[in-house]
């Protein structure tokens, strides 16, 4: 629910994010039912509404709240199971399919949540599910209790529900029937995700959506199967995307890489203005022109594992055109929900690739942070930047620390200084979720318990 009186955000640096590249040194923000009326100079509005909630920001940077445009749900309860990546990826698939019940994927809802709202996250895009393609979409029971969970804590999500490599059935454990196995078909799957879909449009006050995927599929790949197994990837893969576009959901996919996009747009007839593509690595010239064309959007992930093994030209894709936003790909043994840290880490990866500190700045990984994913999720007009009109998603990232100090260069002391601790507030939809480091809508002590009582029962379930 938003918030019907006024608040105002005073006594900040203002960093709008609105495509001027301005910098309020000392201004304010006015918020009313949700919605920012007002972003101005001076600390506080003269005269001051009296009805209005005073937000004192001394020392602090204001931003438009953090946009994760990749990362998995489940991992949270995964990521310290630790191994080597082929291990880890094993281990995670065969929990996600046999070892887990409603209670882990409420419990992974919720400390994912606390996480991203303690580091300045307020809107995310998970994939429900990962390892080798292992998705919980056989009952949509899964998906409700991670998604009533992210509600409640009154941040924003679009929960990604996808359908699994062929060939099918997979098998898929039931807890909640004594841990009976059952033979799950694409046709289980495409049901899920279309019932989620239609519970979950737009919910929570529209905080909440559900967007459709299939697995990346190359051109080696598929034609190194036989024709079953062709017919196989090409029905499931069409499928889903006929499904993104009969119910009017995002089609986001994980893991596009040289030639992938190109290949997928030519043999299946997919993506639009509504796709986000994920990693994008060691993309061809047909990949990037495919993109321009048809629309699509990239999910940029220079902490992945992806990051380590191909080089994905974000720089190229914005000159291009392509709404281009940043994803953590996590959570993970090696990597964290901290989108602070990712912006640094895109900073490093092109310079690293082109021998040049100067081949990214950071007002364009700030952007892509913020209003670069807005756009790439079609959410421009509504998110993404401090501007009258739209929704009040606003974070407050404190300055009093050594790490940050002198105040100068406020964008680069963010991407290059700052972290998920130093984030004070954080507001979404005008409602104050996160005040002086404090949930407001979440115990946090709580969440960690349930949090260590669903890893210790998953793991006594698998055997760990």
């Amino acid at each position: 629910m938003t918030e019907a009186r006024l608040t105002v955000l005073g006594n900040a640096v203002v960093i709008p994010v609105d495509g001027s590249r301005l910098i309020l040194d000392r201004g304010h923000v006015v918020v009313s039912d949700g919605v920012i009326i007002t972003v101005a100079e001076g600390r506080w509005p003269e005269p001051f509404p009296a009805e209005a909630e005073r937000l004192d920001c001394e020392g602090a940077i204001l931003i438009p709240g953090l946009i994760d445009l990749h990362l998995h749900a489940g991992h949270g309860l995964t990521k310290n199971l630790g191994g080597g990546v082929d291990n880890w990826m094993a281990t995670v698939g065969d929990v996600y399919a046999l070892h887990s019940d409603l209670a882990f994927w409420t419990a992974d809802a919720e400390l994912q949540a606390l996480e991203r709202l303690m580091g300045g996250t307020t809107l995310a895009v998970p994939f429900f599910g990962g390892g080798d393609n292992v998705m919980r979409s056989e009952d949509p029971a899964f998906a409700e209790a991670h998604l009533a969970a992210v509600a409640a804590s009154g941040l924003r999500e679009i929960l990604v529900m996808g359908i699994d490599r062929p060939p099918f059935p997979k098998r898929r454990r039931d807890w909640g029937r004594g841990g009976a196995e059952r033979a799950i078909g694409l046709a289980d799957q495409l049901a899920t995700i279309e019932a989620v879909v239609t519970s979950w449009r737009e919910a929570a006050d529209g905080r909440i959506d559900v967007a459709v995927s299939a697995p990346v599929v190359s051109a080696a790949d598929f034609a190194a199967g036989d024709p079953q197994a062709q017919r196989a990837i090409a029905d499931s893969v069409i499928a889903a995307w006929d499904l993104a576009r009969r119910s009017g959901s995002r089609f986001v996919q994980d893991g596009h890489r040289d030639g992938s996009v190109a290949f997928m747009a030519e043999r299946f007839g997919l993506f639009d203005e509504h796709s986000v593509l994920a990693h994008c690595i060691d993309l061809t010239e047909s990949d990037i022109a495919t993109m321009v064309a048809r629309g699509c959007a990239a999910a940029y992930t220079p902490s992945s594992l992806m990051a380590v093994f191909g080089y994905c030209p974000a720089p190229a894709m914005l000159a291009a055109g392509l709404r281009v936003g940043l994803g953590t790909d996590g959570p993970a043994p090696d990597r964290s929900l901290d989108l602070f840290r990712t912006m640094f880490m895109a900073h490093r990866h092109q310079a690293i690739r082109w021998k040049d500190p100067s081949a990214i700045d950071a007002w364009t990984i700030l952007e892509m942070a913020t209003r670069g994913g807005a756009a790439a999720l079609g959410l421009g007009d509504s998110l993404g930047s401090i501007e009258p009109g739209k929704r009040a998603d606003l974070v407050v990232v404190s300055m009093r620390g050594a790490h940050l100090h002198p105040a100068d260069l406020p964008v680069e002391r963010l991407v290059f200084f700052a972290n998920a601790a130093d984030v004070s507030h954080v507001m979404v939809d005008g409602r104050l979720l996160l005040r002086d480091r404090a949930p407001l809508t979440m115990d946090a002590g709580a969440v960690l318990d349930r949090a260590g009582a669903a890893y210790a029962l998953m793991k006594e379930r698998a055997g760990i």
